[in-house]
């Protein structure tokens, strides 16, 4: 079957195509350059023109003018169509094509076109080699019946068989490119709604049974102010209490949501430093931490790498993740050009994040000449004694 529902993604360097019910308006919307690109196909026709001008006939002319001017309108006219009309304008394209041939023995590549763009329309590769098949069998035959000459009908044979399984191949190879991005764009908006459904029950459940009790306990102390107001007040103490409690669960809630974890902001340290070509080396200790430690651990990582990448002019950059008798110790090192002097804004946010856990940040001069940013924070609790190998990138 001819497709009419599935809008595969165009563009090829062989022939234009008709593939899908899109495929109009993809031609409509396309850029200069590759509408030029189909304008230029139509330099194969050329090889239409051999007959009659060693005819020096009028007649041959006149038929060949009625013979281009149908095969331009329905060249141009099946990629503005869809569905049915598209069905008959390849038929159409065939017809004239098997008509014209025996008047002109050059003008076999007339196949040529609508066979090449069949190879974008035609969705079971079966049925499309049954068509080439049946055009191949055809050109031979018409040749054997008028007694053309072989190079006739093989010039036609020839470049429908390499062009069509030229295009049906890239063909096919965009349709599973398109079908995967289908895919991958399912898998992606599947994430998406789980993740909500996650954050949805972790509202529920940080969040429920919290503001039923503040209704509660507000409601009490609302009887209870005029009889009672020492009650009252320890009730309202209570509530008071419980929202800074839920607060506090919502704000580590949002921590969580936020960071992706230390390892994910190392694969984005690694990337962001090849493509500056600085090599990274790791050493990764593996280390359970909490929101707010990784929170920081993140902020400092990311900010050292783009340090790096602004101003230290470096070739390599080692990070380390370790633990030893007083807590966690994140080392940051490069071969730039040195720390500068002054503090700016980033760095003193880090400061300030990192003394807000009660930890150290300090920045020196590197083994190599570089900087080396050493933050310690307060002790976490360690998975195992397991550490990553030291791990070298080279952009």
């Amino acid at each position: 079957m001819l497709s009419q529902d599935q809008n595969p993604p165009t563009g090829h360097p062989a022939l234009p195509r008709a593939n899908a019910p899109a495929a109009g308006e993809a031609w409509r919307k396309s850029k200069g350059s590759a509408r030029a690109l189909r304008y230029l196909y139509l330099l194969y026709t050329c090889f239409f023109f051999i007959d009659p001008y060693y005819r020096h006939s009028r007649a041959h002319w006149l038929w060949f003018g009625v013979f281009y001017a149908v095969f331009l309108t329905l060249y141009f006219a099946i990629p503005q169509t869809k569905g049915r009309v598209q069905q008959l304008l390849f038929v159409l394209m065939f017809v004239v094509g098997f008509v014209y041939f025996p008047y002109n023995e050059s003008a076999s590549g007339a196949f040529v076109y609508p066979i090449v763009m069949l190879a974008f329309v035609v969705r079971s590769t079966r049925t499309y080699i049954g068509l080439l098949a049946a055009t191949v069998l055809g050109i031979v035959l018409e040749t054997w019946l008028f007694h053309m000459p072989w190079w006739a009908g093989g010039y036609g044979v020839f470049f429908s068989l390499v062009l069509g399984f030229s295009n049906l191949s890239y063909s096919r190879q965009q349709q599973t490119s398109y079908m995967l991005q289908r895919a991958n764009q399912e898998i992606e908006h599947l994430a998406q709604v789980a993740e909500r459904e996650r954050i949805a029950r972790d509202l529920h459940d940080l969040l429920g049974h919290t503001l039923t009790v503040i209704a509660i306990k507000s409601e009490l102390a609302n009887r209870l102010l005029e009889r009672d107001p020492q009650r009252a007040k320890q009730e309202m103490i209570d509530v008071e209490q419980t929202a800074r409690k839920a607060l506090a669960e919502v704000r580590e809630a949002v921590v969580g949501y936020r960071s992706e974890g230390f390892p994910a902001e190392v694969l984005s340290a690694r990337r962001t430093l090849q493509s500056a070509n600085v090599s990274l080396q790791t050493d990764i200790a593996l280390i359970e931490l909490t929101p707010a430690v990784t929170n920081v651990l993140c902020l400092c990582l990311r900010e050292s790498i783009t340090n790096i990448v602004r101003h230290a002019k470096a070739t390599t950059c080692q990070v380390r993740l370790s633990r030893n008798a007083h807590g966690l110790v994140l080392s940051v090192e490069d071969n730039g050009v040195g720390a500068r002097a002054c503090e700016g804004n980033g760095l003193r946010g880090m400061r300030e994040r990192v003394e807000g856990l009660r930890g150290k940040m300090r920045i020196t001069n590197g083994v190599e000449g570089g900087t080396h940013l050493i933050v310690e924070l307060p002790a976490a609790q360690p998975v195992g004694d397991t550490t990553l190998p030291l791990q070298e990138t080279h952009a």
